[in-house]
């Protein structure tokens, strides 16, 4: 579903109807549904005063879970600013208004970022997640660990709930960079087909654990788990589900598969450890498991995070060809721009970085600003080791209290470097 028009003032109401419609007949909430169409307001209105006349494709889609409205234009507006969340209003311009307006879209919904599509487009995603009712907490007991399970990847809609309901009992703080709670956000988010699942059940019927995954559109399949109902006594289970989901994927194109885990699985499941990382609510392992032979990749790499990632690239067994990099005074351009992604239900921030230019220092400060103010009580960044510009922002990072905690093999064009700083990190 999409809708094709010009940036035009007068045409406003044909986007903020296009996505009220389409935001209905999926099923969203009235306020989730009025906020969306906020969202779109501000935005279109921001692009008129920025790229006047322009083409703009408004796209929808329905991801069960959420809500996806998105804004594709051919070009780039003349001054590319206009896309970090950090513009301030100049209330006496129409550019200065034009300016705040990705910031008023972003307070408005649940995700927003910013891409560049290879075709040289511009997309902007602003997401809107579906409400559900809270479920009652139904405390699970533990129980002795089973000499056999029953393991499927197409389980029942009630054994997925229950694996819901055991993640917000035991694992509610740890869900991460994933929500799988209340039970009909998990259903919902099996049906959207990016997701599957991998349960266990003892001879009796009942569940024992489960392993969530996800896939996209790079090189690696995420994978969230295992969560098991006695986290004690079931390391056999882990590595069976571990070793189910590794020969699922095993004959696909996929080359690894990167684990977040509320507990560091057993040396039997056959991850790598790819470091651990703080989330508003603990501390999640993080493990690669390759698929397919490495022939090796380019990795340009900040020299201050060299000793992370060679420490990573050893433990994992990865062959990269390793570019030290620094400035060198070559990011002459003036220009910074970062693509935000916020997830305000869980207090959380990315920022990825399209452009890095002289002005890093300065626009990274804003951003970090805006993110406090906002309370967002965690913010990351990731430098992708096939972008060598990404390189030059770690200095500024650093400076400003980010640390690397995971490196995630082929997640991106090359390997990406996540980065953590906790709220009230200088």
């Amino acid at each position: 579903m999409e809708l094709r028009l010009e940036l035009e003032p007068a045409r406003m109401p044909m986007a903020v109807a296009f996505a009220e419609t389409a935001a209905q007949g999926a099923g969203l909430g009235s306020h989730e549904t009025a906020m969306l169409a906020l969202s779109a307001e501000e935005l279109f209105l921001a692009l008129c005063s920025s790229m006047p006349g322009a083409e703009l494709v408004v796209g929808f889609l329905d991801r069960r879970y959420a809500v996806d409205l998105l804004f594709q234009i051919p070009r780039p507006p003349a001054d590319l600013r206009i896309f970090n969340i950090t513009a301030r209003p100049d209330h006496d311009s129409e550019e200065g208004l034009a300016g705040m307006g990705l910031y008023l879209a972003s307070r408005a919904c649940d995700q927003f970022s910013i891409q560049q599509l290879a075709s040289g487009s511009w997309k902007i995603m602003l997401r809107k997640e579906r409400s559900y009712p809270p479920h009652p907490a139904a405390p699970l007991t533990a129980h002795g660990e089973a000499v056999a399970w029953q393991i499927a990847a197409v389980p029942a809609p009630d054994a997925v709930k229950q694996l819901s309901t055991l993640i917000g009992n035991s694992y509610a703080a740890l869900q991460f960079p994933e929500t799988f709670t209340p039970p009909g956000r998990l259903l919902d988010k099996l049906a959207s087909k990016e997701y599957g699942v991998i349960l266990a059940q003892d001879p009796q019927g009942e569940l024992a654990g489960g392993l969530i995954w996800r896939t996209g559109g790079g090189k690696v399949v995420e994978c969230f788990g295992p969560y098991l109902r006695s986290p004690a006594t079931d390391g056999t289970l882990a590595t069976a589900l571990c070793e189910k989901v590794a020969e699922q994927f095993g004959r696909s194109d996929r080359l690894g598969l990167v684990l977040y885990a509320p507990q560091q699985p057993p040396s039997t499941a056959g991850f790598e450890a790819a470091g651990q990382l703080e989330t508003p609510g603990g501390t999640v392992w993080t493990g690669y498991r390759m698929l397919a032979e490495e022939f090796g990749a380019d990795a340009w790499v900040p020299q201050e995070l060299l000793p992370f990632y060679q420490e990573c690239c050893a433990g994992m067994v990865l062959t990269r060809n390793i570019r030290a990099c620094q400035d060198d005074g070559e990011t002459g351009n003036g220009l910074t721009l970062f693509a935000t992604r916020i997830d305000r239900s869980n207090g959380m921030a990315l920022l990825t970085p399209l452009l890095v230019g002289r002005d890093a220092a300065d626009v990274l400060q804003e951003h970090l600003q805006l993110l406090e103010q906002e309370q967002f009580s965690a913010i990351y960044c990731t430098l992708d080791t096939g972008h060598p510009f990404d390189a030059l922002l770690a200095p500024h990072l650093l400076s400003h209290g980010f640390l690397p905690r995971i490196l995630v093999p082929w997640g991106g064009s090359g390997d990406l470097i996540q980065l953590h700083r906790i709220r009230g990190s200088r």
